[in-house]
This record gives C-alpha cells, structure tokens and sequence, in this order.
C-alpha cells in the first residue's frame, strides 16, 4: 500500500492542454507528499493519444512523473485528503471518496458540468458540498459564492475558501518595455485576436461571431490591422468575404506557442455569452486567455456579462464592450488610431493582472487551505 498526504485527481493531466493545472498541481506536488491520479479525459480533446505518450511529454521531473497513476492503479494508493477540481469531476469521484471515507477539497471553477439554475447540477452541489467527507470548497467568482451560499444549495460560508481569479502563470518572463512589440516602432502592422476552444459546431458562446463583425466594421477604416484566430475556428466557419486574406488561424495551440504569439498581438477581443453552450454555462473574468495576454500587455477589450469584474478600471486596465457591435467596434477604433493610447491599455493589463492574479498568491493560499485541513485531519 502506496500513502500520500494529498492525492490529487485531475481529467487532463498528464496532458498539457490545460496550463493552469500543470502549474498548480505541480506546485502542490513539490510541496506534499502526494500523487495526481489520473482520470484520462483528454480523449475528448486528442484522439489516438494514450497515457504512456502524455506522461512522457510532460514537462515534469523524473520523480514526480513516478507519482502519476492511471485511475484503475489506484487501488494500492491511500491518502489523508485529496483534492478535486470541477464539479462533474467531484461528482464522479464522491463514490469513491465514500467507498474509503476519503476527505477531500473541492475547487468550483466555471464549466466542467457548473451551470447555474439547473436542477442536475444543484442536486450534484448539494451532494458534494453537504457531504461530510468535504472539508473546504474553493470559488474563484462572485457569482459562484453567491450561488452556493444560497438557498438552492445552503453550502455553510465556513467551508468557502473564495480565490479570486485562477492559478495562471503571471511571472512569465516578460518585461513590457523591453519585449512588447508594437506598431509602427517595431511592426508594420496592428494586430488584433482571438483565442478560445471551439465546442462542437457553436460559434457564439466565446464570441468568434462577434469578432468577425467586429473585423469587418474595423478593416475598412484600418489598412495595417490585422486579425488572429487560435483555437479550433476556420475560414468555413462564417464566410469572412472581403476581410479573408487580412485573418489568419493557428488551430490549436499548445502554453509554449503563446511567449511567441502574444508579445506581437496588440489586442484581445472577448465577448463571452452566458447560457448560450448549454443553459446555465457561463465564463469566468476575465477568461485564461485574457488573462495570459494581459500578462503579455496585450489589451483587452472585453465584455462583462454577469457583473464579475472584481476591480479592474474601465478604460485604463481593459477596455468594456458590449452588445451593440458598432459601438463597441468605435469604442475600439479610437484605441487603435492612437498608438499612445494603445500602449497604455496594454500596459494597463500588464500591470493589474498581474497584480490582483498574482500567481505566488494563488499559489500559497491554495497550499495553506490544503495544509490547515491536513493538520486538522492528522490531529484528530
């Protein structure tokens, strides 16, 4: 028998399509005792990728790559605590949590099976959050307190740990005045993205319809800009007509393609829908990739929907849009004719989300929830 402190239990690890969870489980690797079991669920990403050829892409050392499990080797592996992330994860584990009375903290991000006002994910909510067995739960969005702390769910404010933001790499190396690229200083031209997956055949929940509007009411007036795609979007999409030859798409990417892409861009547009992919879904704020640009000082023009901003200024950290598509598109224009202006938003970004997601405290506070709990259990 195999015993850890902390096992974690992840659905993409020991894939690297998901960089947040790289760099916080690793974090917590290196400082429990502990092992990340794996319930293999990139298959719905990659195809034809197996356990053995993720592991061995991983970038992790030799030794912790050792205390990486598949799901069904785990039977000789025990633990004082685990810790599970995303709520159709929690859900599908709390068997197993029972099984072996096996306490455990939860981390509430958006998606993964959260959708607001539904009857099957309040029945799963109220499943985990008023099991005995969980210790603490982590929200990381206003909304997602709120809705736990409500009457649907009546989840007790002395088991929520609220983050705000994500655990993203904010001292990535990069310093805004040395490595920023920008127009006409640099490059010939004003580059504008957008970088989101694409689920199924939808369009609209992340917004590359609204960026295709918005690229067309821009081009005419700007001759240099330019417009770029990442994710799993193509030209056959939605027919991009006279604008065509000025957009270019990348598919999808991996964490390393972005030190190069994002250094060049000069903006980010996101125009998340809530309730649109399934009823209920909705986006965090701002979305990982916002946040990994902002970090780039690459400028964000960006929608709030659901009210989250915490407390980033309007017009000097990112720029707001909303629905009405043409004045959002002026909103943007007046940015992007003045090279100063530009500059600054990005700068804006650069410094604030680095500041309020600060990945050292994302980091620690997350490693003191888990060590407090694991004090708790051993002394009891």
């Amino acid at each position: 028998m195999k015993f850890y402190e902390l096992l974690i239990f992840d659905d993409v690890l020991p894939s690297s399509l998901s960089p947040f969870r790289t760099t916080e489980y690793r974090h917590f690797m290196n400082s429990f005792s502990s092992a990340l079991i794996s319930l293999e669920g990139w298959g719905n990403w990659i195809k034809g990728s197996g356990f053995s050829d993720e592991l061995a892409s991983l970038q992790f050392e030799p030794a912790m790559k050792s205390r990486i499990f598949r799901f069904q080797e785990r039977r000789d592996i025990t633990a004082t605590i685990a810790y599970v992330t995303f709520l159709n994860n929690a859900y599908a584990l709390l068997p197993y949590f029972e099984e072996r009375g096996l306490p455990f903290i939860f981390q509430l991000y958006p998606g993964g099976g959260f959708e607001l006002d539904q009857e099957e994910t309040d029945a799963k909510l109220k499943a985990i959050l008023l099991s005995s067995l969980c210790k603490k739960v982590i929200t990381t969005q206003s909304i997602t307190r709120s809705y736990i702390r409500s009457d649907r769910i009546c989840c007790k404010d002395d088991k929520i740990v609220h983050i705000f933001g994500g655990v993203f790499n904010s001292n990535i190396q990069f310093d805004f005045s040395s490595d920023k690229l920008t127009f006409p200083d640099h490059k010939q031209t004003i580059d504008l993205c957008f970088v989101a997956h694409k689920y199924g055949g939808d369009l609209r929940s992340k917004g590359y319809d609204y960026f295709v509007g918005l690229a067309r009411i821009l081009a005419p007036h700007l001759p240099e800009l330019r417009f770029h795609v990442v994710g799993e979007y193509d030209a056959g999409d939605i027919p991009l007509e006279d604008i065509g030859d000025r957009v270019v798409f990348y598919g999808r990417q991996p964490t390393e393609f972005f030190r190069w892409f994002y250094p060049r861009m000069d903006g980010i547009v996101s125009f998340n829908r809530p309730f649109v992919l399934t009823p209920g879904a909705f986006d965090g704020f701002p979305t990982g990739a916002c946040l990994e640009a902002g970090f780039q000082g690459v400028a964000n023009f960006i929608n709030d929907p659901l009210g989250l901003n915490p407390e980033f200024e309007d017009g000097v950290d990112i720029l707001l849009i909303g629905e009405d598509l043409q004045a959002s598109a002026e909103r943007i224009l007046t940015v992007l004719r003045d090279k100063d202006r530009l500059a600054s938003l990005g700068l804006g970004a650069y410094r604030a989300f680095r500041r309020v997601v600060d990945i050292d405290r994302q980091l620690a506070t997350r490693q003191e929830v888990i060590a407090s709990e694991l004090l708790k259990l051993k002394g009891a």
